[in-house]
């Protein structure tokens, strides 16, 4: 006898979900909604003003015109998906912009005054990180608070001075087309890509999901949530650095103590506007790409519709509102319409309706598996086929029966309620 025991190989099971590609969903998806949006935008202000739509450049300017606060936009995704919020971006960005600015003025060459930039805004997300991760304070307190110490030591090196040495590039950036595309799209786009890959594809990314789902359920599921947090709003601040690049170019190489204000609060109607939830867990990256776009062409037509800024100002905070709002109102309204209009506000036939509609759904996709089915032969199929059309069928007259007769239940309980009203 071998001394080799006989092991059996168990097959490993594929537990993922795999969906097939449905053109019905995908044109109703928030992201299309959102294209459809942008559509509209563009046609109102090609009919408004279409002499300067169809001008050379036109396209280009309000594309490059919403670019500087892109990279704040996708870090701020991250920052939302673990369900915190980071009101401190703008503040950051200017911070970043200073140092910058002070290492140029110095002599100091300007790629090394650029990386000084990116790392005083990571260092300025550290700070914010570590007192929401290890000190456990809300991030909504903390951010505020270093808005206000960020934009302090501001003005306080600066006071009512304007820094004017920056690197050439910067406004390269901002200002440079290529092949009639503007650079700073292009790399919002290539850096776009790689936020999807970090947030959809990768273990991080996960993570994240989990995390802003249930802190305490990934806490204990092995996942160092008080790490991740710091590295999110490091990446945060890292992003106001190069934020910071786009910013400075676009204001013609300039940065002042008084500028960059309200980035913050279109960074966040940007990312709740491109479907990323507030709330945490919820979100993908293309949709606030996309919001980007949107309200760079929103502001800009109403500029051109001689709408003040403070008006702009009310219709982005709308904006944020209506974002918000849309996903719940959209839930609770489709539901109450059912239940009244089409259930007479019956919820045992609502509750009968809705569980005998996915039984049917789950029967018919058992007949769509056994029509691609190759293992099981023609007379099996068909008899299996067969006894699963006869039970939807079956299920639906129930339900029909089971509604008609509560539905007249409730008409006889209604008519006797009022008739005992009308004897008193």
């Amino acid at each position: 006898m071998s001394g080799k025991k006989n092991t059996k190989v168990v097959p490993v099971r594929d537990l993922t979900v795999k969906q097939g590609f449905k053109m019905s969903k995908f044109l109703v998806s928030w992201e299309m909604v959102l294209v459809y949006i942008l559509i509209l935008i563009n046609v109102v202000l090609m009919i408004s003003r279409y002499n300067l739509y169809f001008s050379h450049g036109t396209i280009q300017s309000i594309i490059q015109s919403g670019m500087d606060v892109s990279p704040l936009v996708l870090g701020m995704i991250l920052i939302l998906m673990l369900g915190d919020i980071d009101v401190s971006v703008a503040s950051t960005m200017i911070f970043a912009s200073m140092a910058t600015g002070l290492c140029c003025s110095a002599g100091i060459p300007a790629f090394i005054g650029v990386i000084v930039g990116i790392a005083a805004g990571a260092f300025c997300g550290a700070f914010n990180g570590f007192l929401v991760a290890y000190v456990g304070m809300p991030a909504v307190i903390v951010t505020i608070a270093s808005s206000m110490l960020f934009r302090g030591i501001v003005k306080i090196i600066l006071d009512v001075n304007v820094l004017k040495e920056f690197p050439s590039f910067y406004t390269t950036i901002a200002w440079t087309n290529i092949a009639g595309i503007p650079l700073s799209l292009i790399i919002f786009l290539i850096m776009g890509a790689i936020f999807v890959f970090v947030l959809q594809k990768s273990k991080f990314g996960r993570k994240l999901y989990i995390i802003g789902n249930n802190p305490t359920c990934a806490q204990y599921s092995g996942i160092d949530v008080k790490k991740v947090k710091v590295i999110v709003f490091v990446i945060m601040g890292m992003m106001c650095g190069i934020a910071s690049i786009f910013f400075v170019g676009r204001m013609g190489g300039s940065v002042s103590s008084t500028m960059g204000t309200g980035y913050e609060m279109t960074a966040i109607a940007i990312c709740v506007l491109g479907g990323v939830s507030t709330n945490g867990g919820k979100g993908k990256v293309y949709g606030p790409v996309i919001g980007t776009l949107i309200m760079a062409f929103l502001t800009y037509t109403l500029g051109l519709l001689d709408v003040d800024a403070n008006t702009r100002k009310i219709v982005t905070g709308l904006i944020l509102i209506v974002a918000v709002l849309i996903p719940n109102v959209n839930r609770e309204l489709i539901a109450k319409i059912k239940l009244k209009l089409i259930y007479k506000n019956n919820k045992n036939v609502e509750a009968l309706n809705i569980r005998t509609a996915e039984e049917v759904k789950a029967l018919r996709e058992t007949i769509v598996q056994l029509k691609k089915s190759s293992t099981t032969n023609e007379e099996e199929k068909k008899v299996k086929i067969a006894k699963a059309e006869e039970k939807i069928a079956a299920l639906q007259k129930k339900c029909k029966e089971q509604t008609e007769i509560w539905l007249e239940e409730q008409k006889e309980d209604v008519k006797r309620a009022k008739e005992r009203f009308a004897m008193k």
